[in-house]
C-alpha cells in the first residue's frame, strides 16, 4: 500500500525536528558543560544547585574571615611576646635595684631604661596591621593608649569575626582587657606606713564575685591595716604598702587568682575615702610608669613593686595564652573548611555539569540516528527534505 506523501513528509519533520532538538541541546551541554541551562529544564536539581551556591559563598565568607583572624591574632601574639619580654627584663632590673646597694645616678639609670621600655610599649600597644589597631577592639581605627595619660581611649569591645554558623572569635582585642591589671591602689597616701590613721572607716572589697567588708580604726596605721588583710584574706587577695613616686605611702591590694577582678571603695567617710574613686586600677603601661618614676627620682623599689610587675608579666602571659588557645582553634579550621568546600563544590558539580564523554556519545548517537532517518527516506521515495521541497 502506497503511502501518502503528506503523511511521509509529516513523519519525516517530527523526527527531523524531535533529532535536531536533541542534537542543539547535546551540542549545548557540551560548548558549555552544563547539564541544564535553565532553571525549567529541571527545576528540583535547579533549586539544589542554587541552595549550594549559597552554602558555597557563606563557606567562602566564613574562610575569609579565618584567614583574618589568623593572621591578624599571630600578630598579636607576636606583640604580647614581645611585650612579656620586655616585662621579665624590667621585672629582673627592679630586684638588681631592690637590693638598695646601687647608688643615685645608678637608680636614675635604671628608670631611663624604664622610660625607654615604656615608648617600646606604647609602640605595641598602639599598633596595626592593614590599618586597624589590634589593641583597640571594635574602634578599628581608633588609637587605643593615649601618649600622655596612658589611658585606653577605644572601643571595650572586641572586633569579632564569623568563623561559622555558631562560632565567632575576638580577632581585633580590648586593649583594656588585654592590659588591665587587677591591682587597686589607694588614692589616699600617708606620709609614713606607721603612722596611725585619722579617721577609722571600713574598705569594701570586691574580689570576683566574693565581697569582703574590712574595718580600719584610729588605733591601726597602714602597716596594722596590711598586716590584718593578708592575715584575715590571705587565701582570697594580697596587700601591701606601696611607696608612691613622691615618697608618699598608699595600700596596694591584689587578688590570688590573676583571671579575678577587683575593686574597692570606701564610703564610711574614713581616711580612703577620698571622692567618686578611692582606689584606681593601672594598665600595664601605667604600672611600669609608676616604678620608673621611683627609679627616676633615685628611690629603691619595694615589695610592691615587684608584685606589680609580676603581676603585669602574669596577666600578660595569660592573656597571650588565651589567644593562643583561639589562634589554635582558627587553625585547626582551615582543613575542615577545606574539605567542606570540596564536599560542596563536588556536589554542585554532580548536579550541575555535564558528563562530557557521555554527553558526546549521545551527540554521536543522535547525530547516526539523523543520518539513519534520512537514507530511510531516500531509500524509501528517493528524496531528501531539500528535494521534496523542490
Amino acid at each position: 500500500m502506497k503511502v501518502p506523501d503528506n503523511l511521509l513528509f509529516s513523519l519525516f519533520q517530527e523526527q527531523d525536528a524531535r533529532i535536531r532538538k536533541q542534537l542543539a541541546e547535546k551540542s549545548l551541554e557540551i560548548s558549555t558543560g552544563r547539564k541544564y541551562q535553565s532553571i525549567s529544564d529541571d527545576p528540583s536539581d535547579t533549586y539544589k544547585v542554587l541552595e549550594l551556591k549559597k552554602d558555597i559563598s557563606q563557606l567562602s565568607q566564613y574562610s575569609k574571615n579565618r584567614l583574618f583572624a589568623d593572621t591578624t591574632l599571630s600578630y598579636v601574639d607576636f606583640n604580647l611576646g614581645k611585650i612579656t619580654d620586655t616585662l621579665n627584663l624590667l621585672y629582673a632590673k627592679t630586684i638588681q635595684a631592690k637590693n638598695q646597694v646601687l647608688q643615685s645616678d645608678q637608680l636614675m639609670s635604671i628608670g631611663e631604661l624604664f622610660s625607654a621600655s615604656l615608648m617600646s610599649l606604647l609602640d605595641r600597644v598602639n599598633d596595626q596591621l592593614g590599618g586597624n589597631y589590634i589593641f583597640g577592639g571594635a574602634s578599628l581605627t581608633q588609637k587605643p593608649f593615649d601618649e600622655n595619660t596612658l589611658d585606653y581611649k577605644a572601643s571595650t569591645e572586641g572586633f569579632k569575626v564569623w568563623l561559622s554558623d555558631n562560632l565567632k572569635v575576638d580577632a581585633l582585642l580590648n586593649g583594656a582587657e588585654t592590659f588591665g591589671l587587677n591591682v587597686a591602689i589607694s588614692r589616699a597616701s600617708f606620709s609614713s606606713p606607721a603612722t596611725n590613721f585619722n579617721t577609722s572607716g571600713t574598705l569594701n572589697i570586691s574580689v570576683g564575685n566574693t565581697l569582703i567588708n574590712v574595718n580600719y580604726t584610729t588605733n591601726q596605721s597602714l602597716n596594722d591595716l596590711v598586716e590584718v588583710i593578708n592575715t584575715n584574706h590571705s587565701s582570697l587577695l594580697q596587700a601591701k604598702v606601696s611607696q608612691n613616686p613622691d615618697g608618699t605611702y598608699s595600700l596596694m591590694l591584689m587578688p590570688v587568682d590573676i583571671s579575678k577582678e577587683i575593686s574597692v571603695s570606701d564610703t564610711s567617710g574614713g581616711d580612703f575615702d577620698v571622692g567618686t574613686v578611692d582606689f584606681y586600677s593601672p594598665n600595664v603601661l601605667q604600672a611600669v610608669k609608676r616604678v620608673g618614676e621611683k627609679l627616676s627620682s633615685a628611690l629603691y623599689p619595694d615589695d610592691a613593686d615587684l608584685m606589680l610587675l609580676q603581676r603585669a608579666f602574669d596577666r600578660v602571659s595569660f592573656r597571650r595564652s588565651q589567644v593562643g588557645s583561639v589562634l589554635s582553634q582558627v587553625k585547626n579550621l582551615q582543613p575542615l573548611q577545606e574539605n567542606l568546600t570540596d564536599n560542596l563544590n563536588k556536589q554542585k558539580s554532580d548536579l550541575e555539569d555535564a558528563e562530557l564523554s557521555q554527553s558526546i556519545m549521545d551527540y554521536t548517537r543522535y547525530r547516526l540516528a539523523y543520518e539513519a532517518l534520512m537514507r530511510i527516506i531516500t531509500d524509501q521515495r528517493d528524496m531528501s527534505i531539500l528535494r521534496y521541497l523542490r
